[in-house]
């Protein structure tokens, strides 16, 4: 690790003295191209920093202390990545000047494609948000709270207009005017001067196995949850048995809601397999309850959470053996693709969410998380546990190398059509109220403030009229009888 101490945009250390930062973090990078690089600023004690990223010095990993950036960028982003714990290690693009690392072959990549050389903050941020999708894995950790750190209004405006799709500024721009009745006009108009950013960088490369962090074998039980497709199931079954890393227990919970029926799985129940098969037959229905019970009866490390309508091949166990000990993975999404569907993306990533039939969670991760009983029977249950996953400082690493083939059967499914208190109401709610639940629990108020102005434009028209002040009238009884539904979840 090479230490470069930074005042005011300038290098105050040995090293490069007084030279800009950003022009010093560039050479130093050029000269140690297969170093880490911390930065920090004078004054502070860099032992914390040393302590907290001793595990996460990779080319492919971006890590700073933590910090806010701007509470308006709620209003713009509707992601995971803004409502950040500071207690864990949390999996967000937002990046602190405070104290930062980032790998010597991250930087040489760039290649002068990013020209900032007065900003150290911007320019940290800009390939942080820029780089996050492509594969680079970012998180803050829960050393020195960075206030100062923060945008100015004109620098926020400038970076929506770089880093976001055009509309966004126009909608920051109205958040400000509905919601706090101000009106950033220069800084709404200067940004207009500033082009989109892209970044062009071989992850890949980065991402290449330089050594096997940990060399363990894969132990684990699978959980399904199943309802009417005895056929598929027994495909399912099929394709574990043959894994060379077979699991230890596949447990299965079988629901019917008809009174006085009994299961369908007898014939699946008399095969002989090399895991533990363990079925619970219920007439309670719903996939939290399910999944929930079925992950009480693993004694496994690890938990592979699997619908019922899927296929692998013979090498996904080993598969998944060699993503966990050469990535440390603690929570893995993979790719669940349909007939037809290719997945062009090679390099792993954090996600955005979570997916509750193709996942294998660690003990540490499931032991701390469950399924929303809130949101059972709705939709939302698998992006709610990702949020979990985050707020217990693990993240959710999503492998497309690793396909699951989906197979969307016609019939059957764990999803039953439910009848929901409001379906009787004259007014109703908009958004869903699972959907308001999982946001007023999840995120940010600017982001839920955000999240209510893009909705309104894009309900426009469906309440039976084009009236501005009629839709906007019926629009918020909707969102209020959400909010109230929400509340009772």
């Amino acid at each position: 690790m090479i230490f470069i101490e930074h005042e005011n945009n300038r290098v105050t250390s040995s090293l490069h003295n007084g030279e800009r930062a950003i022009t010093a973090i560039v050479k130093i990078a050029q000269e140690n191209p297969n170093q880490s690089i911390v930065i920090y600023k004078k004054g502070i004690d860099t032992t914390p920093v040393k302590d907290a990223i001793k595990n996460l010095l990779q080319p492919y990993v971006i890590v700073s202390s933590y910090n806010r950036l701007h509470k308006d960028l709620g209003y713009v982003e509707d992601s995971p990545f803004i409502n950040i714990s500071n207690a864990v290690t949390y999996p967000t693009w937002i990046k602190s000047t405070t104290a930062f690392t980032i790998h010597a072959s991250l930087i040489n990549q760039l290649n002068g494609q990013l020209n900032d050389k007065s900003n150290l903050l911007y320019w940290i941020n800009s390939i942080s948000k820029l780089a996050r999708p492509l594969g680079v894995l970012s998180y803050q950790i829960p050393v020195y709270n960075s206030q100062e750190d923060q945008f100015d209004t004109t620098t926020l405006y400038r970076f929506v207009k770089q880093h976001y799709k055009t509309r966004w500024i126009f909608i920051l721009f109205m958040c400000h005017m509905w919601y706090e009745k101000r009106f950033p006009l220069y800084a709404f108009a200067k940004a207009q001067f500033y082009k989109n950013r892209s970044l062009k960088l071989n992850v890949e490369k980065l991402q290449k196995p330089q050594d096997i962090i940990s060399k363990k074998d894969l132990i684990y039980d699978v959980v399904i949850p199943t309802m009417g497709r005895a056929s598929y199931l027994q495909d399912v079954l099929f394709d574990l048995n043959k894994q060379n890393r077979a699991p230890k227990s596949v447990i299965i919970i079988e629901q019917n809601a008809c009174e006085n029926t009994t299961s369908e799985l007898d014939d699946l129940r008399n095969e002989t397999y090399q895991f533990k098969l363990i079925h619970h037959f219920t007439n309670v229905t719903g996939a939290c309850r399910a999944r929930n019970e079925a992950i009480s009866y693993s004694r496994a490390p690890w938990i592979l959470l699997f619908d019922d309508d899927v296929r692998i091949e013979e090498n996904f166990s080993i598969q998944v053996e060699d993503f966990l000990n050469r990535s440390n993975a603690k929570c893995v999404t993979f790719a669940c693709l349909q007939y037809g569907e290719i997945e062009n993306m090679q390099t792993f990533k954090q996600w955005e969410s979570f997916g509750s039939g193709c996942s294998l969670v660690h003990r540490g991760v499931f032991e701390k998380c469950n399924f929303d009983m809130a949101l059972e029977h709705g939709y939302g249950e698998d992006v709610d546990y990702g949020m979990q996953v985050r707020n217990a400082g693990f993240d959710v690493i999503y492998a497309p190398q690793i396909p699951i083939l989906h197979l969307k059967a016609p019939v059957g499914g764990f999803r039953k059509q439910y009848v929901f208190p409001w379906r009787i109401d004259e007014i109703q709610p908009k958004p869903s109220p699972q959907i308001m639940y999982h946001r007023k629990k999840n995120y940010t108020h600017k982001q839920l403030l955000g999240y209510k102005m893009v909705q309104f434009f894009k309900t426009y028209g469906s309440f039976g009229t084009k009236n501005p002040y009629a839709h906007h009238k019926k629009y918020l009884a909707a969102w209020k009888q959400s909010e109230k539904w929400a509340s009772q979840l």
